[in-house]
């Protein structure tokens, strides 16, 4: 429990608190409350003044070279912490006001829906611990510039070139498919049953068992049983990230197992910014518990955004925070650049506030040897700088024309436009990390741009970032970069022969390997303090460790009802409970408050939530 103490305190420390002057009010949220006149109703975003510092954080967590699984534990509980911490007042005063007709609190950004008159905006402006108030602006699909007709057959046989062009084909054969990595979308839905991808859809795997919701998810309907796709868009960026199978290719990663939101382009349905803050929510914790790791996507790709028109204030940080949260986590996440060519990339795929931060993915033509970047790929450079000095985006390039992949009704078709280039970023990202899964975000990233065949001018251009990625040479990279001595130590280092206790078996292996450093292709075994040297200090922290039981434990949701802390696996499953995982705590565990519900004959049901 030392590690988790030490976490809580250093997420404590990445509170920020504003100088609060005057709430900023969106000056087109101003014009739409007057359009819609006293008695009418807006809807807004409410940012509050204290949020996490995320990149602080973040950076915090890679210099402790923390495990993936520590990472998003200690992420979602800190955002979780500071919005129930500083939430609570404003939802309680909306909740007793007239004139308000949707409240939706996220932690994943402080931030809240707030669907109202206009008087109820005015009033939350008046707040100290109000720092912006925006318009929900509607976000929009970056439709295909071309989308062929669906061919109600099998695939076409044969690896599409798009494939080929990056390499992918070549990782197949080094044994790199994307299996054991999770990827998601968020798009229009995928189809569930499309032959290409119903096999490796997460929600069949045995520990989704009961729970298709973590999944699958559906903002507007909440129909999370079974995936569908709201359009056609969802089934074929998802096909281009690992639909078929090795030999039979339109995806890149065809061994990857997926999750989506249906959050974009539904018919008559209004997508807005907060539908977007909802699936990044649920993309950073799906199961609801913050110690398992599992359920994120370690990628997820996005061909949505929106254009200057839509009238969202240009470069507003506020936008990207729910980015950097999921991240910060580990999971990479991927903007298709936009289909306006020399207008401009759509939003927020033209931030370059640091050199990884958004990656924003353009297309090139893969059935041209030389791999012309595509006439509608929008271009840069991009003002959304720190200094609000011009960036050169889009970041990186992939194929995006002629793109043939899955539609729904178990057919395919071809599609062109940078929504069909994101995808295939996406399954390369699933291959590097199954050949390294400790890879965090900036990493992957500085891979995906340093292994880049460059194209078009020489450097990094306007036209196509770095290049069109290389598949086999980001594998190649990531498997370097895999040093058994960069793993994180784990939660009992001194019990190095794994029988959950520090005995003297342990201390007659370090005293083995006396004197052992690794050189990058070995860990020495005695060595439990991280430094890869086998040392006295390796003796000492072991000495000091004796007899210690190193059985992990957890936080342990009752069958009656509750949560118990320091419950090892075993004796919580024994006892008819679900554990939540090594080092969690109750205080974020959502465990079921159950309790005895007496009906109105006078009988009484023990064990119901309330």
């Amino acid at each position: 429990m030392k590690l988790h103490l030490l976490l809580s305190i250093c997420a404590a420390l990445t509170l920020c608190t504003n100088i609060h002057g005057e709430t900023t009010i969106d000056n087109n949220l101003i014009q739409r409350m007057e359009e819609v006149g006293p008695k009418g109703t807006v809807s807004t975003l409410v940012y509050l003044v204290d949020h996490v510092d995320v990149k602080s954080l973040s950076d915090s967590i890679s210099q402790a070279n923390m495990r993936f699984v520590d990472r998003h534990q200690l992420v979602v509980e800190t955002l979780q912490a500071t919005a129930l911490s500083t939430q609570g007042s404003i939802l309680a005063s909306l909740k007793s006001q007239q004139g308000v007709t949707k409240i939706t609190p996220f932690w994943i950004s402080n931030v809240i829906r707030v669907d109202a008159r206009p008087d109820v905006i005015h009033q939350l402006a008046n707040r100290s611990d109000v720092l912006h108030i925006y318009l929900n602006y509607s976000i929009e699909l970056v439709t295909p510039v071309h989308m062929g007709p669906a061919e109600q057959s099998d695939n076409r046989g044969g690896v599409e070139p798009g494939i080929t062009a990056i390499r992918a084909t070549e990782a197949w054969e080094m044994g790199y498919t994307g299996e054991g990595v999770l990827v998601a979308t968020l798009d229009t839905g995928v189809d569930g049953n499309h032959a290409a991808l119903a096999s490796r859809w997460a929600g069949l795997r045995p520990e989704y068992a009961g729970h298709p919701e973590w999944a699958f998810l559906d903002p507007y309907t909440n129909n999370h049983n079974f995936p569908f796709d709201g359009g056609s868009h969802g089934s074929h960026t998802m096909g281009s990230v690992c639909g078929g199978s090795p030999g039979l290719g339109i995806g890149v990663a065809p061994d990857a197992h997926w999750i989506t939101s249906a959050g974009i382009d539904r018919g008559s349905i209004s997508e807005t910014v907060a539908d977007s803050i909802e699936t990044f929510e649920w993309f950073i914790d799906p199961d609801g518990n913050p110690a398992t790791a599992w359920d994120m996507p370690r990628v997820c790709s996005n061909s949505w955004g929106l254009t200057s028109g839509h009238g969202y204030p240009n470069c507003d940080e506020t936008f990207w925070t729910y980015l950097d949260a999921l991240e910060a986590a580990g999971c990479v996440v991927l903007f298709s650049a936009g289909n306006e060519g020399s207008s401009g990339l759509r939003r927020p795929g033209d931030r370059a506030t640091d050199e990884y931060r958004t990656c924003a993915v353009a297309a090139i033509d893969p059935y041209n040897p030389n791999f012309p970047i595509a006439s509608f790929s929008s271009r840069g450079p991009t003002n959304c700088t720190p200094s609000g000095a011009s960036a050169i985006k889009p970041d990186i390039s992939a194929p995006g024309v002629d793109t043939y992949s899955s539609v729904p009704g178990g057919g395919y078709s071809s599609y062109s436009g940078t929504s069909m280039a994101s995808p295939h970023i996406n399954g390369a990202v699933a291959l590097m990390l199954q050949a390294n899964p400790d890879l965090d975000v900036e990493t992957i990233k500085e891979i995906l741009y340093s292994t880049a065949v460059d194209l078009g001018a020489a450097g990094e251009d306007n036209d196509y970032g770095h290049g069109i990625i290389d598949c086999v040479e980001a594998i190649n990279m990531a498997i370097e970069l895999a040093d058994p001595c960069n793993a994180s130590l784990g939660f009992c280092p001194q019990d190095i022969d794994g029988d959950y206790s520090v005995t003297v078996s342990d201390l007659l292996t370090v005293i083995g390997t006396w004197g052992v450093c690794g050189d990058g292709s070995f860990k020495p075994a005695g060595d439990v303090n991280g430094d890869c040297c086998v040392t006295v200090a390796d003796i000492l922290s072991v000495v000091d460790a004796w007899g210690n039981n190193c059985t992990p434990i957890g936080a342990c949701c009752l069958p009656e009802g509750g949560c118990s802390e320091a419950v090892i696996e075993a004796e919580c499953l024994q006892a008819g409970g679900e554990y939540n995982g090594d080092d969690s705590t109750c205080a974020f565990s959502n465990c079921p408050d159950n309790g005895a519900c007496c009906f109105d004959d006078g009988s009484c049901t023990y064990g119901l939530p309330n």
